[in-house]
């Protein structure tokens, strides 16, 4: 049985209020004695009394507990580069700021639609019960949980997500500027046939950076083949369509490829090498995350540089201070990218230059 502070009032003779004050903190408000506050501790220590978190919670309507929370749930489980590097961040920030971090990982069956209001609300309410303070989320641009959070005056902060909302605090890239910055990096090394593998439409980064991509282009001239931007959400995705792209005879064929993100580049790379295409020699690559992997793949693999690790952070330290009801300069961050060139990509063969 678990010691109780009722046992560690009577053996230190004294109140169950006393010793909570001292246990919190509060013995020089409250103008305990010394002796007294050391014959509390002393009863603490001897009999190996554990205050109740629970309870504390409860009285301090605080769990000092922060979620987060994924679009798919699966992201914690799968093999990933960035989340590696996120879960990485919000960890370091959440030992610095004094929380825990509990990873949500219901996953409501379906999608959220229109009279479906069933399942946002139970995804609502179960974030809202009390267990944690508030939440990191990692959604899709058109995901209302995040709007009914914020109705719900429930503390939040996107991270890798923005919103038009002015109240709604986030840290997050500028997609546009990271494509822009890789596609045209291919296009200074000579290429102009150059495939996009895409992350889905209704994810801010997604959409963003296939977009960023078409202005490459577009400004140095050249015309977008919607037959080449190809959606491969993630590496487990099917390929088929990619490879497909790459049976077309050699004038034809892409001569670089930008992959939405590391995991998918990475997984391109294996898969063009079973097919025997060889990256860097018969078409360049440039992923987007420039996780720590990049530098470990065969060849290295050049990538836009948007700092996880620090953003993830970031945006742990927003949410306590929000829930500390601070009030920062600047809510709403967008972090510019870097290119980080490896050897994943060499100028354009004039053997493969279309004739």
């Amino acid at each position: 049985m678990s010691v109780t502070m009722r046992e560690v009032a009577e053996r230190a003779g004294v109140s169950k209020a006393t010793v909570s004050y001292v246990l919190n903190g509060r013995e020089a408000s409250m103008r305990i004695p010394t002796e007294t506050r050391d014959r509390i501790l002393t009863a603490v220590r001897e009999l190996g009394y554990h205050p109740n978190g629970l309870a504390r919670s409860l009285a301090h309507k605080r769990t000092h507990t922060v979620a987060v929370v994924m679009q798919f749930p699966d992201l914690f489980s799968g093999w990933s580069g960035f989340t590696n590097e996120l879960m990485h961040g919000v960890t370091d920030a959440a030992i610095e700021q004094g929380v825990d971090v509990m990873l949500h990982t219901r996953n409501p069956e379906g999608r959220w639609h229109h009279g479906e209001g069933g399942l946002l609300e139970a995804e609502v309410a179960n974030l809202t019960d009390g267990r944690v303070d508030g939440a990191l989320l990692l959604r899709d641009l058109d995901d209302p949980l995040t709007v009914a959070l914020c109705r719900r005056r429930f503390p939040t902060v996107l991270m890798f997500s923005h919103a038009a909302d002015p109240e709604q605090w986030f840290i997050d890239c500028d997609n546009l500027a990271g494509a822009r910055l890789a596609t045209e990096h291919l296009l200074s090394l000579g290429h102009t046939r150059i495939a996009h593998l895409a992350g889905p439409l209704l994810s801010g980064s997604g959409s963003e950076r296939r977009e960023g991509y078409r202005q490459a282009l577009k400004n140095a001239g050249l015309c977008v083949r919607p037959d080449w931007i190809v959606e491969v959400t993630h590496p487990g995705a099917d390929f088929t369509a990619a490879m497909r792209l790459f049976q077309a005879p050699p004038a034809e064929r892409p001569t670089a490829i930008f992959a939405w993100s590391d995991d998918v580049a990475m997984q391109a790379m294996r898969v063009l090498r079973a097919e025997g295409v060889d990256v860097a020699r018969d078409v360049a690559m440039v992923g987007f995350d420039s996780t720590a992997l990049c530098d470990h793949t065969d060849p290295p693999l050049t990538s836009v540089r948007q700092p996880i690790y620090a953003m993830a952070a970031q945006a742990l330290t927003l949410l306590c201070q929000r829930l500390r009801k601070e009030t920062p300069d600047q809510t709403q961050f967008r972090i510019a990218p870097s290119l980080v060139v490896r050897q994943s990509c060499r100028a354009m063969p004039k053997h493969m230059t279309a004739p």
